[in-house]
């Protein structure tokens, strides 16, 4: 009995901790599949518009030769799918226009119907 306590214990402890990011190597889309290294135009014809977009610049050092190195400015996208409440979110994180990572959200959620055009007016 004390082990099941022990283990009920040990798995509601684990529930309450905070998840660490899940990373994919690729992502599945109605035209094709897209993975790190791909250029964000290919992202756009295999998955379509993002439902979110967010961008940043980032500052990184590069190394020149041997002593030297500079700070460089990036620019990094996170373009957010919203595959619906069946499916998990995924972030598409950018960096100079191409896929750098593919990170996995929490599931979806159902899409608001988009307000229907009234004919009234013919």
């Amino acid at each position: 009995m004390k082990r099941a306590t022990m283990l009920m214990c040990l798995l509601a402890l684990a529930a309450a901790l905070p998840r660490a990011d899940v990373y994919a190597d690729s992502l599945s889309c109605a035209g094709g599949i897209i993975s790190t290294d791909d250029r964000s135009i290919d992202v756009l014809a295999k998955c379509g518009p993002p439902d979110f977009k967010d961008s940043h610049q980032e500052e990184v050092i590069e190394r020149i030769d041997r002593g030297t190195t500079q700070k460089v400015f990036i620019t990094v996208e996170e373009w957010t799918y919203n595959f619906g409440p069946s499916q998990f979110i995924r972030i598409v994180v950018l960096k100079n226009g191409r896929v750098s990572e593919i990170q996995v959200g929490d599931y979806g959620y159902a899409k608001p119907e988009k307000p229907r055009r009234s004919d009234s007016n013919k």
